[in-house]
């Protein structure tokens, strides 16, 4: 292990690396336009604020300032941190029986009338003891820190209720300390992610309770909790309800994110534009004029890929947001009804191969945009830049084509000499 200086400065060399410094709009043809280096290197250094990094050039290079301790890469891709920026990640239970289902034609949404869909997960969650979720949600994260990914971000809402909605919070934090050094968690607050059992009838009421109650008190835990969700759906939230949920979680501090335009366009896609949200996620039905308005925004559409074939719909318009100029992440959306899956390197093979991605613009939306698309939370840019936050992931390829080459190839993330030399406590 390193000594724990305040000025400890870490050579990586003998790297393939990609920086992620080209624009974070528009088409991306080469791997040049994301900042390829061929074989490069870099220099982190540990600071009282956590790693920054202090160089990047090539192997070689004379102007190369001094450094502590040199670590060979073996000609591994490096590139930033991997950011799975929209999960549901802690959930207890099972909803296989749904899968099955939809396989012989029932829809979502007639699944989720039949009283399965989320409701059935918050029946579960709300069942299982703090100590289940908590060993049930942690083996998912080991599996997305295996695939190559550093953070993540994950939303409550399998609760729907005060003491639910705490626990998960609470478990969110048990995992932020467990898998200190591996991950970083985000947590996005989401009662308002469907209506309760309890609440049938009476869904104002429920949006009283989210605005006067779950809010508030999730707000005053110790857990950062920097962005509020909700989810804009016909059987779920008009945008009406979700503007009050709005203005209460935005008096508390928290920024907008917002499941839009996921299985009909409502409005919800114009209203979360008008409140420069700082994400909106899922566009399945997202029309020209919505990827011309989120081209003229600061806003990141946040696409989901592997939903989409998991539910066998029709993909979000990924090709025409990013020609259009459009911010675009790309995320997992780990749940347990329409996304059973913690493979992020999957959703970027097939945004390339059935949505119309290039390659770099893949691996430009699971870093560079997802950094945007949770708000650059904690200095986190989703670059390798000088002066910035060090967050990286080593992978066990020559060359990022190879990402995309061997669909749903083995985990390929080898991120454990990065967290022996990055992980320790800064002083």
């Amino acid at each position: 292990m390193l000594q724990s200086t305040t000025h400890q400065r870490v050579l990586l060399h003998n790297a393939r690396i990609i920086t992620a410094s080209g624009p974070d709009r528009g088409p991306l043809q080469t791997w040049d336009q994301l900042g390829w280096l061929a074989n490069g290197a870099l220099i982190a250094e540990q600071t009282r604020e956590g790693w920054r990094t202090v160089w990047l050039g090539p192997v070689g290079d004379v102007q190369r300032p001094r450094y502590d301790t040199a670590v060979d890469l073996g000609g591994r891709l490096l590139t930033p941190g991997w950011i799975d920026s929209h999960t549901h990640a802690v959930f207890a239970g099972d909803r296989s029986h749904e899968f099955a289902q939809r396989l012989t034609g029932s829809s979502y949404a007639e699944i989720a009338a039949a009283g399965g869909g989320i409701v059935h997960t918050v029946a579960a969650t709300r069942a299982a003891s703090q100590q289940d979720l908590l060993t049930q949600s942690a083996a998912r994260l080991t599996e997305m820190a295996a695939w190559g990914v550093r953070v993540v971000e994950i939303k409550t809402g399998y609760g729907l209720d005060l003491t639910t909605e705490l626990k998960t919070l609470a478990v969110i934090d048990a995992l932020r300390r467990q898998f200190a050094g591996r991950l970083t968690l985000l947590a996005t607050a989401m009662p308002a992610h469907a209506i309760p059992r309890e609440f049938q009838g009476d869904p104002d009421g429920y949006v009283a309770l989210v605005c006067e109650e779950i809010l508030p008190a999730l707000a005053r835990l110790s857990v950062p909790v920097p962005f509020c969700d909700v989810f804009v759906e016909q059987g779920y939230f008009s945008v009406a309800q979700a503007d009050r949920i709005w203005r209460a979680a935005q008096k508390l501090g928290m920024r907008l994110k917002a499941h839009v335009d996921e299985l009909s366009a409502m409005g919800g896609l114009q209203w979360a534009l008008a409140q420069d949200a700082v994400s909106v996620e899922h566009l399945l039905r997202t029309d020209a004029a919505g990827v011309a308005m989120l081209a003229q925004s600061q806003t990141v559409a946040v696409c989901l890929p592997l939903t989409s074939l998991f539910l066998r719909e029709s993909f979000a318009p990924m090709r025409s947001l990013v020609d259009a100029g459009a911010r675009v992440a790309l995320a997992t959306d780990c749940n347990p009804g329409s996304a059973m899956t913690t493979n992020l390197p999957l959703a970027m093979q097939i945004a390339v191969l059935m949505a119309g991605l290039t390659p770099p613009e893949a691996l430009r939306a699971v870093t560079r945009t997802a950094a945007l698309a949770v708000g650059e939370a904690g200095g986190l840019t989703g670059r390798l830049a000088v002066g910035e936050r060090f967050e990286a992931t080593l992978l066990d390829v020559e060359h990022p084509d190879a990402l995309f080459y061997e669909l749903g190839a083995p985990p390929r993330g080898n991120s454990r000499l990065l967290d022996t030399l990055f992980s320790q406590n800064v002083p």
